[in-house]
């Protein structure tokens, strides 16, 4: 008897404030079926599933810092990411 395991690899962003080119819906992670055998291929967007790019909603947003548009731009032009519920 053989046991088969499948180990998803998902990386996730530090940037929180990523939305999906494609349908703008935040983005947490990135995923690459062809790399844990799911079946389908090319690198997926999470949650969304779409194969597509991704841009950063905060103009200012640093890894040590996080969002810092107050301070450098005076002002925060983009919406709050919401949380997961």
């Amino acid at each position: 008897m053989r046991t088969y395991t499948r180990t998803h690899v998902h990386i996730t962003f530090a940037n929180p404030y990523l939305t999906c080119d494609r349908c703008g819906l935040w983005v947490d992670a990135w995923h690459n079926p062809d790399q844990c055998g799911c079946g389908e291929t090319g690198w997926q967007n999470l949650p969304c599933g779409h194969q597509a790019g991704v841009t950063s909603k905060c103009a200012s947003w640093s890894p040590v810092d996080g969002c810092r548009c107050a301070e450098v731009l005076g002002e925060v032009p983009h919406e709050p990411r919401q949380e997961k519920t």
